[in-house]
């Protein structure tokens, strides 16, 4: 029988107005790095993923709208910059959602989807997790 379970915090997840000019100030101030930069037309967003020099840590990941209908620009405008969600590496992201949704979790995703980063990703919905959205992804 295979479990479904969790791996490592894979990214925590932050909404910005201005991805360039945050990723500066965290490089400056906190000595990270960029290790990729993506923009996806699907999303409506460009992700920014910063790591520690040198380090095998959790990255952060800067989010920022390319569109006014995004959900990083709805949330922005709701909340302002800050938290969006966390993020945690599967091994077999359906047998996630199947197991999410039988424990009576609401998916914002019934199937994955295409991520950043050659992942596919699934959000588990924030009523049900204590109001943190909490993403799955899978590296494929």
């Amino acid at each position: 029988m295979h479990v479904f379970e969790v791996g490592n915090l894979y990214h925590v997840g932050i909404a910005v107005y201005n991805a360039t000019k945050t990723a500066k100030l965290y490089e400056k101030t906190l000595g990270l790095e960029i290790t990729h930069d993506e923009t996806s037309s699907d999303q409506g967003i460009r992700a920014i993923m910063l790591l520690p020099k040198d380090i095998k840590s959790t990255a952060i990941e800067l989010l920022e709208p390319i569109v006014q209908d995004s959900s990083i620009s709805k949330f922005l405008e709701k909340k302002g910059e800050g938290i969006h969600h966390v993020c945690y590496l599967v091994d077999d992201i359906r047998l996630g959602i199947k197991r999410l949704e039988s424990m009576g979790i609401e998916m914002i995703d019934h199937e994955p989807r295409e991520g950043i980063n050659n992942t596919i990703v699934a959000f588990a919905h924030p009523k049900d997790m204590n109001s943190v959205l909490i993403e799955l992804a899978q590296k494929i």
